[in-house]
């Protein structure tokens, strides 16, 4: 990781608290949201081999596969497509 991305970031924030002044939540400025945004992402990026990547991939398209119960997807496009050149 860049030095520059090491170095911690003033980030403006209001606290948001409840009718007995516990804090309940966090608002920040949507500018920062980004920088916080791209910097865990481009952290995961780094921390996660690409294998891995891959293997979360497989495990979730499994998982969606279970559920589809519509026969093959492929077969299904094809069918939803030529509806639409139909029209």
């Amino acid at each position: 990781m860049p030095d520059q991305e090491k170095t911690m970031h003033a980030i403006r924030k209001k606290i948001v608290t409840d009718e007995d002044s516990r804090p309940v939540a966090v608002q920040i400025d949507y500018e920062d949201w980004l920088e916080i945004e791209r910097l865990l992402v481009s952290r995961e990026t780094e921390e996660k081999p690409a294998d891995d990547r891959q293997d979360d991939f497989e495990a979730v398209a499994d998982k969606l596969g279970s559920r589809w119960k519509g026969g093959d997807g492929l077969e299904y496009q094809i069918r939803i497509r030529e509806e639409w050149d139909d029209r």
